[in-house]
């Protein structure tokens, strides 16, 4: 029995693979996270890359509180059942005028390497998420004509076809690994913040190696990836480090994983 989402808004992620917009923050926990994520990138030098941001949850007790908030994980649960595993978060910013940062049309399984019904990503908005900033747009699963194909930066699609996920403070979007989407450059003087949250469950197995991954609710049996719990209050300096060399491992899988994804598809197509 779904938690969270209407019937709806289930059916219409099922048809289309993605929906929105779903509130799960209230204002003032918005406002909480996006100045933690705020205080982050100043930390890091105040312009840091999005591979530089990655596995927050791991090293700072207010990423994992927003990655395990309960509202997120009942309309998680209603897409992947009762048995979750938090695989990486991420932020995405877009800082106001920021001509040079879009990203391509893609799909995320090839980077995340599982099975498409063992995986969602949610995208929560800690800052408005419009058209002028740079918000995601996404291809609806009707409209793609691709086959599964992975797409190229210089894809054309029929502007008809894509819908912009356009989400206020505290909403996020909830999408699967197959879908197309991306996003263009920021044009406005708002800057965008997103807290991506890439969700998996205990059968998915992993291309390679044996990732930290968080339980952050109901169990696991399958004993596929290496479990971890919240971090502690460390010491700032400390925390940074640690997700320094975090952020290096996950690209580095990421990476791996979309390379075994490719020799899979290249080895398919010879058949």
């Amino acid at each position: 029995m779904a938690m969270f989402l209407t019937t709806v808004q289930r059916e219409q992620y099922d048809q289309d693979g993605f929906v929105f917009p779903l509130p799960v923050l209230s204002a003032a926990e918005a406002q909480r996270f996006r100045s933690a994520c705020d205080e982050l990138e100043r930390a890091l030098g105040g312009k840091p890359r999005t591979i530089e941001v990655r596995q927050m949850h791991l090293h700072f007790p207010w990423a994992w509180q927003l990655a395990t908030h309960l509202r997120i994980l009942d309309a998680v649960e209603d897409i992947l059942g009762p048995n979750l595993l938090v695989w990486a978060t991420e932020l995405f910013t877009k800082h106001a005028h920021d001509s040079k940062l879009s990203i391509g049309w893609h799909r995320d399984r090839p980077y995340m390497g599982f099975a498409a019904e063992l995986t969602a990503t949610a995208w929560v908005a800690l800052s408005p998420s419009t058209p002028a900033n740079g918000c995601m747009c996404v291809l609806p699963r009707s409209c793609d004509r691709l086959n599964g194909a992975l797409a190229t930066p210089g894809l054309d699609l029929p502007e008809g076809d894509i819908e912009a996920v356009i989400l206020q403070p505290g909403e996020m979007s909830l999408h699967g690994p197959e879908i197309l989407h991306g996003s263009s450059a920021n044009s406005s003087g708002e800057k965008r913040v997103g807290f991506v949250i890439r969700f998996v469950t205990p059968a998915a197995e992993p291309l390679a190696g044996e990732p930290p991954v968080a339980l952050v609710r109901g169990s696991d049996t399958h004993g596929h990836f290496q479990l971890v719990g919240p971090p502690s209050d460390a010491q700032q300096a400390t925390a940074l480090k640690a997700l320094s060399a975090s952020a290096t491992e996950h690209l580095d899988l990421v990476l791996e994983n979309l390379r075994l994804s490719r020799q899979t598809t290249e080895l398919e197509g010879k058949k």
